[in-house]
């Protein structure tokens, strides 16, 4: 009976470990598989990316509206429908994000050891006032409130997914009173978000949404009342309600993308602001370019000269999406700018340089040419006032 007993317990334990090899050999199988698959997938990827070019074809635009630079075609179209930058063409390598993924990063203790973070502010009097002014949410997120129009560039608020932050801050729809106008740049997640969109459209349904040729297609399931979205090309003027404001779009250098296969697919760009006697210029993402002397050409005087001057290391990604600060100043001094409000650093963590850097660096340059008090930075939930 005891031998019989051990038997059928040796048995069973046989039984068991020649399941769990099984099992192991199974999932090792699987796994092998999976990774082959990944690694045609990414030889696939770089091939295609080294190998693709983007060659103009056709000139877009809204030919609903107004087009106010002269001789301007639209914006460039290569044959596969997707959107160009006509100085400077740009399509993503994988090799450089492979690059900056598994290369060196120099700045990497540095940006540890940085614990400088912007200051936290309470944004409520300004909202709850009447007065007209430029007020900073963070990141590329703005309130403008010009000739009494309540306008919002780039909201994205609260904690957006798949973002890293430098610093949290609550989100402010609850405290907005109204909102005329939602100006959006362009698709990538720091500038446009969902869980933003639907936040404000809900609240605010009369509120319109400015934006690129082609966004309209990506925002339209995210707005909740059925918001009107209009979309324009590069030198359009958007058509609005009234003259209170006049709001048009403008190039940028950067690109788009939401997903794996929807790159250059939605227009980016830039927005003038005119109102009430001001001017003012608001940069989305870019790199440098001479869209800014351009600039000048067509608005003579700019008051508020509003740019991004972060997320620019490493150089070999950044320097066709991101001005450094340097850049950045130059542009100010090319469009002829008075005053310069920089953005687009020390909230979200998107690159390698140390988050308190490109600030510094901007008064640097500034101090340099003897324009320090050109230079307007604000902290999370500031404000400046317009007049």
């Amino acid at each position: 009976m005891q031998i019989s007993f051990a038997f059928a317990v040796k048995f069973l334990h046989h039984i068991r470990v020649n399941n769990m090899k099984k099992r192991l050999l199974k999932a090792i199988k699987i796994i092998g598989i999976i990774s082959v698959v990944l690694l045609i997938v990414l030889i696939a990827a770089i091939f295609w990316s080294e190998n693709d070019k983007s060659v103009t074809k056709e000139f877009v635009k809204n030919e609903n509206l107004s087009t106010i630079k002269n001789n301007w075609q639209g914006t460039p179209v290569d044959e596969k429908g997707r959107f160009v930058n006509h100085e400077f063409p740009y399509l993503p390598k994988t090799t450089d994000i492979l690059k900056w993924t598994f290369g060196a990063h120099p700045q990497k203790q540095e940006k540890n050891d940085d614990k400088d973070r912007l200051e936290i502010k309470d944004p409520t009097e300004f909202l709850n006032s009447e007065t007209d002014g430029i007020l900073w949410f963070g990141h590329a997120s703005f309130l403008i409130r010009l000739n009494g129009v309540n306008i919002l560039l780039d909201p994205v608020f609260g904690e957006p997914s798949f973002i890293t932050r430098f610093v949290s801050s609550p989100s402010p729809i609850e405290k907005l009173k109204k909102v005329d106008f939602i100006l959006i740049s362009h698709d990538h997640r720091d500038h446009c978000d969902a869980a933003t969109i639907e936040g404000l459209t809900k609240k605010f349904p009369a509120a319109k949404i400015l934006t690129g040729l082609k966004m309209n297609e990506l925002i339209q399931d995210w707005n909740s009342s059925k918001t009107e979205i209009q979309t324009a090309g590069w030198y359009q003027q958007f058509k609005l309600p009234d003259d209170k404001i006049k709001i048009s779009f403008l190039p940028s250098r950067h690109w788009s993308r939401r997903g794996l296969f929807d790159t250059n697919a939605r227009l980016w760009g830039a927005f003038v602001i005119e109102g009430a006697g001001k001017t003012i210029y608001f940069s989305g993402d870019s790199g440098f370019g001479s869209h800014y002397k351009e600039l000048a050409e067509i608005f003579p005087k700019i008051d508020f000269f509003i740019i991004g001057i972060g997320a620019y290391q490493p150089q070999f990604i950044m320097k066709p999406n991101h001005n450094t600060p340097s850049e950045a100043f130059q542009g100010f001094l090319d469009s002829r700018a008075d005053v310069l409000i920089p953005m687009h650093f020390g909230r979200f963590d998107l690159s390698d340089e140390p988050p308190s850097e490109p600030l510094r660096l901007l008064k640097e340059k500034a101090a340099e040419a003897n324009l320090a008090e050109k230079i307007k930075n604000l902290q999370i939930n500031e404000s400046l006032a317009i007049n």
